[in-house]
């Protein structure tokens, strides 16, 4: 269990972006943060993830701050992925995605081999046919792929992944939401940040929405406060339509007339 209690954030020299965010993400679930450019998706993502400190609030994994825990145990409890990964480009892609097993080299080790590890990862991902080249000569969505193995391949127990169907085609976005349910269904806990509130919405199980003013708010119920909040967040208004039994938003087709929120940057 992750636990967002009145986490207050800003960066030294700055405002402050984040000013009181609550929220649990628990085991079983794909919970999704939408909202626009500069509304501190990123930055609540790297205190998820222990990399941030809060300036007020907490943030708990399973009762304990997460910025506290040593970096071997966060490592093996919560795998992050930023917005623009690293790989170490003279590396095969297979060393590259190995590169998560390196938390458990020292005990306790993973509960599994890491050759079924990255098995999985290969095949989940849909790097067969990239497994055995340079890192360096991936397109930017194969090398996102493979910070996204070696992400599997740390087997935690929480996923944080920035933008991570961003550098993505369709077919591999699909996958990728796929494989996310999947080990939700498996009991880890997944937290994303997306700018696709419809991809979230379909294959998602929670969306929670920073839109600006620095607080995270649960998408709302009633219909027409969602088309109301979905325009305070982005600025243009968004068009309902219900696709396999789930309501989805999209833009309204022709609305260019981008609004930013006062203070917005």
């Amino acid at each position: 269990m992750m636990t967002f209690e009145e986490v207050r954030f800003g960066y030294p020299g700055s405002r402050e972006i984040l000013r009181g965010c609550t929220a649990a993400i628990g085991p079983g679930e794909v919970t999704a943060v939408a909202g626009p450019n500069g509304s501190g998706k990123s930055t609540l993502l790297r205190l998820a993830a222990g990399l941030l400190e809060p300036t007020a609030g907490r943030v708990l994994m399973d009762g304990r701050p997460v910025s506290r825990l040593g970096r071997l145990e966060r490592a093996k409890r919560v795998a992050y992925v930023p917005q623009n990964p690293v790989l170490p480009e003279d590396w095969r892609v297979e060393d590259a995605a190995a590169l998560g097993d390196y938390p458990h080299r020292e005990s306790p080790p993973a509960p599994r081999p890491l050759a079924e590890r990255l098995r999985f990862a290969r095949e989940a991902l849909r790097l067969e046919d990239v497994w055995e080249r340079r890192a360096g000569t991936l397109s930017g969505g194969e090398a996102q792929c493979v910070a996204l193995a070696r992400a599997l391949v740390q087997d935690t127990a929480a996923l944080v992944l920035d933008e991570p169907a961003s550098h993505l085609d369709l077919a591999r976005q699909m996958a990728l939401f796929g494989v996310l349910r999947d080990l939700a269904d498996a009991g880890r806990a997944v937290l994303l940040a997306t700018h696709d509130v419809t991809l979230s919405r379909r294959l998602g199980h929670r969306l929670l929405l920073l839109n600006g003013d620095g607080v995270l708010k649960p998408f709302p119920e009633a219909e027409a406060e969602q088309a109301r909040v979905l325009e305070e967040a982005f600025g243009v208004p968004f068009t309902g339509r219900e696709v396999e039994g789930v309501l989805c938003w999209f833009p309204q087709v022709g609305a260019h007339d981008i609004k930013p929120k006062e203070g917005r940057r």
